[in-house]
């Protein structure tokens, strides 16, 4: 049987369906794959829709696609389509994909990235998809209440026949798809926070015009039968995938933005100057997942031919171009990708005309945290940021002591704030999740410095990703609940481990008394108990190759509140160390 695979983009996202197993939906997915030929050549597409005309507009996919068209540049990838808002035509998409099909040659690599909104429609072909439905990605002019506009999209089916062709021609493809199909979420969203922007649409589906280049074949293919593809979803069927903002980038998909990385070369976290497909899913689902503040949690699939422990997926050369894989080439050939130029780690945010004026300047030795998004290499110093803070019901008088001890801009609520203050229950929330409870005016600073620390880990954690996990589940927990932080892939590594409070209060958690600060076991746990203040922890893990010193004299010495630009110092320091940081949010309730 020829290899083939099944790409379903389900109700909003990409799934893989394999006989026997259940659909992954909402998946963001990326298949990583090896080519053969001694003439190999790679190319790409590149899609990011954001300009919906009938349905609700995205914000970040288009950003998506520049990040991943960046990236596939860096690692030397010159034949590369980019197809941007109403460029996507169905027509235009459809001739895309023909014309790599026609030009692909044996040993080719091809790149196929999507990201846009997704949905889902009874299927065409009874008896292909296990619950009856077909996934779709949407095109700009997708109109669900006209025949014509309702035919702008591109089914499921149809990004398997491309691909099949590709493999028919003797190349292979990698397939990345940054959309989601609506299901539920690991926490449920307060209505009084920041407004959420899904991936997916909603509609009744009607008669449209459109003729599929699909056939039965295609709608029938199955994962397994692809045997050198392995896939990374961005969430399982249950859940779905929000835009997030990320600090100096704008809104952005978690996955989008962490593959973008993980080509530049993040995922060799053990600077073998390999990175192997294990490399590459355990980067991209850390990074994703705390990006996303836990609501998205990567799937990994892959075929029971590939070990992805051996599975060399790119190499780290001084060199741009790309070295195709060939068909007799030895384990560990493969793509050669660039480090990032260090000179180029930072990406500082362009002022908007309405960026917000500060209450007052910021007082000499306050803390300032980095809000701009790292790239793998050195952190630098970073400079001072503004967390925008809103009152609930619009009236900031009350915040204005907050204001003037510096890095803090009052905001309206509407005004895409950081950090929302209700003055009635006297929560604070941070998007759509209540990180702090009975907050008075004068607690807020250390919420504030607690959202600080956080923005910084998220740009860091893009360059070194520590993997740590919240058992039993990201959901919210109540007081009483038992849960356990595990820390994973330690050995002989030096674990700092320390918690940071929704008010900002600071709790070191490893190494105490006789805890040795080298782990020779692969992995620490450590049990925890849900009690007050209740609001949203953050743990936080760093490890390195030589002790922390540092660090732990930080957390030792704080009797209660730490500065995040001392914190960020340090850890900064440490870089030379091998240092690698992942978090988690235990976000609780009374």
């Amino acid at each position: 049987m020829k290899p083939l695979i099944q790409i379903a983009l389900c109700a909003g996202g990409v799934a893989t369906r394999a006989r026997g197993l259940a659909t992954i939906w909402c998946l963001a997915l990326a298949c990583l794959v090896l080519a053969s030929g001694a003439r190999a050549a790679t190319r790409g597409l590149v899609i990011g829709v954001d300009a919906y005309q009938h349905v609700q507009p995205l914000r970040g996919a288009v950003a998506d696609a520049r990040d991943v068209e960046k990236a596939l540049r860096g690692i030397g990838v010159e034949d590369l389509h980019l197809l941007l808002d109403r460029q996507a035509s169905r027509a235009d998409v459809l001739a895309a994909f023909e014309a790599l099909a026609t030009a692909t040659r044996p040993g080719d690599t091809i790149f196929i990235t999507l990201a846009g909104h997704g949905a889902q429609e009874p299927e065409r072909i009874k008896g292909s998809e296990p619950d009856g439905m077909d996934a779709v990605f949407l095109l700009p002019s997708f109109d669900p209440k006209d025949p014509d506009g309702a035919s702008e999209k591109i089914l499921a089916t149809e990004f398997n026949h491309y691909i099949r062709k590709i493999e028919a021609a003797g190349g292979r493809v990698v397939f990345v798809a940054d959309s989601c199909s609506g299901g539920g979420l690991a926490r449920e969203v307060d209505p009084r926070g920041a407004e959420m922007v899904y991936r997916t649409v909603r509609y009744e589906p009607l008669k449209d015009r459109l003729v599929s280049v699909a056939d039965r074949e295609d709608a029938f293919a199955s994962v397994n039968d692809f045997h050198h593809s392995i896939f990374l979803a961005a969430v399982d069927k249950k859940s779905r995938v929000a835009e997030l903002k990320i600090a100096g980038e704008g809104y952005r998909g978690a996955l989008s933005y962490a593959f973008s990385r993980a080509l530049e070369g993040a995922a060799d976290v053990d600077g073998d100057g390999r990175i192997t497909a294990d490399e590459i899913f355990a980067y991209v689902r850390q990074v994703a997942h705390q990006l996303s503040d836990q609501r998205q949690v990567v799937v990994l699939e892959s075929p029971a031919q590939q070990d992805p422990r051996q599975y060399v997926v790119a190499e780290l050369t001084r060199g741009i171009a790309v070295r195709p894989f060939a068909a007799a080439v030895s384990p560990g050939e493969g793509l050669v990708i660039s480090p990032a130029d260090p000179d180029q780690d930072d990406i500082t945010p362009t002022a908007g005309a309405g960026a917000p004026v500060p209450a007052s300047s910021p007082a000499p030795g306050l803390p300032a945290v980095a809000l701009v998004a790292s790239r793998p290499g050195p952190n630098r110093a970073p400079p001072g940021a503004m967390i925008r803070v809103a009152a609930l019901d619009g009236q900031n008088a009350a915040l204005v002591a907050v204001a003037q001890q510096g890095q803090v801009a009052l905001v309206a609520p509407n005004a895409n704030p950081d950090l929302v203050w209700d003055p009635r229950t006297h929560d604070v929330l941070a998007g759509a999740d209540i990180i702090a409870r009975n907050i008075d005016t004068s607690d807020l600073s250390g919420v504030v410095e607690r959202t600080m620390v956080l923005e910084w880990l998220k740009q860091r954690v893009a360059s070194g990703a520590q993997t740590v996990r919240l058992l039993p589940g990201d959901n919210l927990h109540a007081k009483g609940t038992h849960v356990e932080i595990e820390v994973g892939k330690l050995t002989g590594r030096y674990l700092v481990l320390f918690n940071l409070s929704g008010n900002g209060n600071v709790q070191l958690l490893y190494p105490l008394g006789s805890d040795p600060p080298q782990r020779i076991d692969p992995k620490y746990s450590v049990a925890l108990q849900v009690r007050e203040p209740f609001g949203a922890d953050l743990i936080v893990a760093a490890t390195a190759n030589q002790r922390l010193s540092e660090l732990e004299r930080l957390l030792r010495q704080s009797s209660r509140r730490i500065s995040p630009q001392k914190l960020a110092d340090v850890l900064s320091r440490d870089e030379s160390q091998g240092l690698r940081l992942g978090f988690v949010g235990l976000f609780t309730s009374p």
